[in-house]
């Protein structure tokens, strides 16, 4: 690939990530400085799946806003780029799989829920990695073996 081209996709990779590290850390926050109880009681225990227990929903739905700051982070960073993105997917599926038990899945003004196009970018980002322009690459070029 041409220095022109890859300095390119490695600017392009670079603002996707913190495009959606950003969404994920904006919504962790918001969780957290509105309450994570709040969240929990208003928003998550409204959108579980009748199927999933209590036993594994309860500590799950009071990590969810931790879980979407630390994502942001490593999204942002391009540390642990392949893990970050991997987990940014995790969370992604388990929303999408709240959305479409509560029936919200084709709601609004398009034809599918957003987080269908964020799953896609960060399953790109889980295939591609980080880019050149990442903490990982950063921490490589030390000589070190990758986190």
């Amino acid at each position: 690939m041409a220095s022109a081209q890859k300095d390119l996709l490695d600017l392009v990779v670079l603002l996707n990530r913190v495009a959606l590290g950003l969404f994920f850390l904006l919504a962790g926050a918001h969780k957290i400085s509105d309450g994570v109880g709040n969240f929990y009681h208003k928003v998550f225990l409204g959108l579980k799946p009748g199927w999933l227990p209590t036993w594994f929903a309860a500590p799950y739905g009071h990590l969810i806003p931790f879980a979407e700051v630390t994502v942001g982070v490593l999204l942002i960073l391009g540390l642990m780029g392949r893990l970050g993105a991997a987990l940014a997917c995790l969370l992604l599926i388990s929303f999408t799989i709240a959305l479409a038990a509560a029936h919200l899945f084709f709601t609004g003004s398009g034809p599918f829920h957003t987080n269908v196009v964020f799953l896609t970018l960060a399953l790109l980002l889980a295939v591609t990695g980080p880019g050149s322009l990442s903490a990982d690459a950063i921490w490589r070029k030390s000589g070190r073996k990758a986190i």
